[in-house]
């Protein structure tokens, strides 16, 4: 009979304008052991409490204050009716300009009160677009079907798009579109152009097109602003990032450039602030457009108008504002010597974020195939302030030979090395059994230059976080496995 445990967790938004607490509880569910490591599955979700919405509190423009978000918490904690003790797991999600390294450090302080495990994430762009992707529903469609699908977050300034295959985000790519690019008044009175908006008008040759602070922006010129942002945007993504036909190497509105060419998608869901206003009238008056004081109103009307033009299915997502993180499900797993490899001295390690490195079926590929998923871990989660900042899952690939291990070795040393050259760990989790050879092989190449923990046996998702402890009795390692939680099923249907 399976064992099942339910967990109290919860989740905690925090972005640079506003912040969000949930509770919620969380069945857990061993759904294999015996002659096997165990394995768990989240089978419920149930909300217990849901916040109000309330503006972050903040010293200056992005320095959390921390004294009154712990009074903020400390009322609502009484508002749930119940205790921090009682709480055994939860997520913390730093977004926007608040995402730094100090504010991430002031909300460990501040969750130490806790009893469980919690998850503190600062989120950049990359990062962002996964926790869309999987809110969204995206990354669970992908893993139904064959092929690509791409969840695109279209917020105020951002336009974050993540691409999933097999449920697994493969890249990433954001672009400065978004609702608030232009801010209007009621009447249309413009009073803000972003900077990055008036030089692609320019280099695209659309300048005459946009209109001076203080100007009124007539209907048609607004529409038609919008449909050329919803078209350009339409066009980075389905080009899958192709430098010659998207100009990804002078868009100024590019955030950052793709680690590599894209696959064409197969679907697009288009989420956040913007795409959650998909469904608006095409025909809105001025002052329907600039009820939020921007143009997200219209931008997500022309998002919905191009859907059918560009031969690629576009379905507003299920979950269209941005996803709000429920809390994280854990559960321990206790690896024995005989499956893993470890150095004493980088014991314990807490909160490590998960990198999915899918194996190639072919070692001619597996360099390639190692330096892709090492630089998208580095790209999400590089800038944390963990060490080693990211651990690598390794996933499929078949029987692994000698030649092979030997293989996978010297890549992994290679391009982990080349993408965090600070790190003085390297962590590598294994699908498979080979984690002690695996780790024999990688220690030749280190040669002591860096700490090495290789475990394996266990199965990791993207935006998973682990732990590993400290050895108990006869070298037996604790290894803890969070998984952030979203209000939906892994299947994407809704949670009673």
């Amino acid at each position: 009979m399976a064992r099942e445990k339910w967990l109290t967790s919860v989740g905690i938004d925090l972005g640079t304008s506003t912040t969000k607490w949930i509770v919620s509880k969380l069945k857990v569910v061993e759904t294999s052991g015996g002659f096997s490591l165990p394995r768990y599955e989240i089978t419920e979700r149930r909300l217990a409490y849901i916040s109000p919405v309330f503006s972050t509190p903040l010293l200056g423009e992005s320095e959390i204050d921390l004294q009154a978000l712990s009074c903020l918490l400390e009322r609502e904690y009484q508002q749930a009716g119940i205790k921090p003790q009682d709480v055994q797991t939860g997520a913390v999600i730093i977004t926007g300009e608040t995402a730094t390294k100090d504010n991430s450090e002031k909300i460990v302080h501040a969750m130490a009160g806790h009893a469980g495990q919690f998850v503190v994430a600062t989120a950049g762009a990359d990062l962002e677009s996964l926790l869309a992707g999987r809110g969204s529903g995206a990354a669970a469609r992908s893993a139904r079907q064959p092929g690509v699908i791409v969840n695109v977050d279209v917020g105020g300034g951002t336009a974050n798009a993540a691409y999933f295959r097999d449920g697994a985000m493969i890249g990433t790519v954001t672009l400065h579109i978004g609702g608030r690019l232009i801010r209007l008044t009621p009447e249309g009175k413009v009073v803000y152009v972003s900077a990055h908006w008036q030089l692609w008008a320019k280099q695209q040759g659309y300048e005459s097109e946009l209109p001076a602070i203080g100007s009124l922006l007539p209907l048609a010129a607004l529409r038609l602003l919008c449909k050329r942002m919803a078209e350009h945007l339409y066009s980075c993504i389905i080009s899958g990032g192709h430098a010659v036909r998207c100009g990804w190497e002078t868009d100024v509105l590019l955030v950052a450039p793709p680690a590599g060419e894209l696959p064409m998608p197969g679907e697009i869901f288009i989420s956040g602030g913007v795409g959650a206003l998909m469904d608006m009238s095409d025909s809105l008056t001025m002052e329907e457009i600039a009820k939020y004081g921007d143009i997200g109103p219209e931008l997500g009307a022309q998002l919905a108008q191009l859907a059918s033009r560009h031969g690629v299915p576009v379905r507003q997502a299920e979950e269209s504002a941005r996803a709000t993180v429920i809390g994280a499900g854990t559960h321990m797993t206790e690896v024995s010597g005989a499956t893993l490899y470890y150095d004493l001295e980088a014991l314990p390690l807490r909160n490590i974020p998960v990198g999915i490195c899918r194996l190639p079926p072919a070692d001619d590929e597996m360099q390639q195939a190692v330096r892709a998923s090492v630089q998208l871990a580095a790209g999400l989660y590089g800038s944390g302030m963990s060490d080693p900042p990211f651990a690598l899952a390794l996933q499929g690939g078949g029987v692994c030979s000698y030649i092979r291990l030997q293989k996978l070795a010297a890549a992994l040393y290679a391009e982990y090395t080349a993408a965090a050259p600070e790190s003085s760990v390297l962590l590598v989790i294994c699908q498979n059994d080979m984690a002690k050879a695996l780790g024999h092989a990688l220690a030749k190449r280190l040669r002591g230059k860096r700490r090495l923990v290789c475990v394996d046996q266990i199965n990791a998702v993207d935006g998973d976080y682990v732990d590993v402890g400290l050895p108990i009795k006869e070298d037996m390692v604790p290894v803890i496995m969070k998984t952030l939680v979203f209000h939906r099923r892994e299947s994407g249907e809704e949670q009673a």
